[in-house]
């Protein structure tokens, strides 16, 4: 695999995608600052990944000297073989002021169906940047926000919930309908029928208290004897630190 950079600046960008690519593939890297480009190859020979990528100081944009673009023109080395034969990369990532400008230079050095990124703070850069690519006949096209949002995370305890079994909506529609039924009764006692409900009505009544007392006392007994539990709570930060970001992704037309 082949992947093309423009906008070295630190390396950081650099090192992940090698790490992505390695053992078997190869970064080209291009930066315009000079100082830079020197930095980035004693960078990578310190970290031992410098046979993996190969650092050009060349601006893609074409803004200093009107050329620009990744193909083979007399590079930093003095070497006219320094940039990049056409159709064969395949991704480009590009993290530059104006990207706008590199998109059809891209263009020309990628495969058919290869991917490129491009990564802007501003969300008016992205939008040149699509208007570039569609120009030059890139597709499924797709821009996504970045924002960095940090959490506090906290050591929450709570109470645990209560293991007894509350009562359901039978048992109190039966309780309520008890004391209906034992309102009514004393106007009845004459009747042996009613004797006998009055009577399985406070035997009714006598279980429902004693239930009561033991769903009170065993609610008593959670309270007191549960241990509260600890628990890793996060929430983010009322404020956002850091500035917008970016990410537009397209794929190349078929050559």
């Amino acid at each position: 695999m082949i992947v093309c950079e423009s906008g070295t600046g630190s390396g950081a960008m650099s090192h992940c995608i090698l790490r992505t690519i390695a053992p078997k593939g190869t970064l080209h890297t291009f930066e315009f600052n000079e100082a830079r480009v020197k930095a980035a190859r004693e960078e990578f020979k310190k970290n031992q990944v410098d046979h993996l990528v190969h650092v050009h100081h060349r601006d893609v944009c074409g803004k200093e000297d009107g050329k620009g673009g990744f193909g083979k023109i007399w590079g930093f080395d003095g070497d006219e073989s320094t940039g990049l034969e056409e159709n064969i990369v395949d991704a480009v990532f590009l993290d530059l002021p104006e990207p706008w400008l590199a998109i059809g230079h891209a263009k020309r050095v990628m495969k058919g169906n290869a991917r490129i990124a491009s990564y802007s703070p501003c969300v008016e850069q992205s939008q040149r940047v699509i208007q570039a690519m569609k120009k030059e006949g890139f597709h499924t096209i797709k821009t996504i926000e970045v924002r960095l949002r940090e959490y506090y995370v906290d050591s929450v305890t709570y109470e645990m919930p209560p293991t007894f079994k509350l009562q359901d909506r039978e048992e109190s529609a039966s309780w309520n309908y008890t004391m209906t039924a034992n309102q009514n009764s004393s106007e009845e006692e004459s009747s042996k029928e009613n004797k006998n409900k009055r009577k399985k009505n406070e035997e009714t009544m006598d279980d429902e208290n004693e239930k009561k007392a033991k769903v009170e006392k065993t609610v008593q007994e959670t309270k007191e004897g549960k241990k509260k539990e600890p628990v890793n709570c996060a929430r983010p930060f009322p404020t956002m630190r850091g500035h917008t970001a970016f990410l537009t992704f397209a794929t190349s037309p078929l050559k």
